[in-house]
């Protein structure tokens, strides 16, 4: 499998269903929302995407005109169908945090939540922005102990005001880090906080 790679923008709303104006009282559909990743074809087609816990569902409605030969990791909104099927809604880019101890920066952020799956740990986050500039993200390894380890989220604010809260979603590849637990520490608006995963 392909090594993933994180998105660099946010996809497209997808507005796929077969809806027509006659059926505007249709009920609208249970979209799940899953963290996954979505790997592309030697042509750029997305013709599934692979939740955390490793099920594979075919997309009945295949996206194109991405890159070629990676794996976008992304929040995805979805239905289930049949047959191990499901119908694309949504992808929200969720870029995979990579070790950042060399340049460790700890500029605060806001924290919605985190998970653990098999493969990764999910963060939501709310950083604040104003749309100028780029901030920058990453892990920091403090120690590792007894299959213990201790991390920092790396956080760059950069040249981006503080101005209002939006939504990011990250990983963290837990195939980086050689060890069995995993305590990470923020740094918040409201001063640090730490998670054991």
């Amino acid at each position: 499998m392909k090594r993933p790679v994180s998105l660099t923008l946010l996809l497209l709303f997808f507005c796929l269903s077969s809806c027509h104006d006659d059926d505007s009282d249709a009920p609208y559909p249970s979209i799940i929302t899953e963290m996954a990743d979505c790997p592309t074809d030697d042509e750029g087609t997305m013709r599934a995407i692979v939740l955390d816990d490793d099920t594979r569902l075919t997309l009945t409605n295949p996206q194109t005109g991405l890159r070629a030969s990676v794996t976008y990791r992304a929040l995805a909104g979805f239905t289930r169908q049949a047959d191990r099927q499901a119908t694309l809604y949504s992808l929200t880019a969720a870029p995979l945090l990579r070790d950042s101890t060399a340049v460790a920066v700890c500029d605060p952020v806001g924290v919605a939540s985190l998970w653990r799956t098999g493969r990764y740990l999910n963060l939501h986050l709310l950083p604040k922005t104003q749309g100028q500039g780029r901030q920058a993200w990453g892990y920091i390894v403090d120690s590792i102990a007894d299959r213990h380890a201790y991390l920092r989220l790396h956080h760059r604010q950069d040249t981006d005001p503080t101005a209002y809260s939006t939504d990011l979603y990250a990983s963290l590849p837990l195939s980086e880090v050689d060890a069995d637990r995993f305590t990470l520490r923020i740094e918040t608006f409201s001063g640090p906080r730490e998670w054991d995963l």
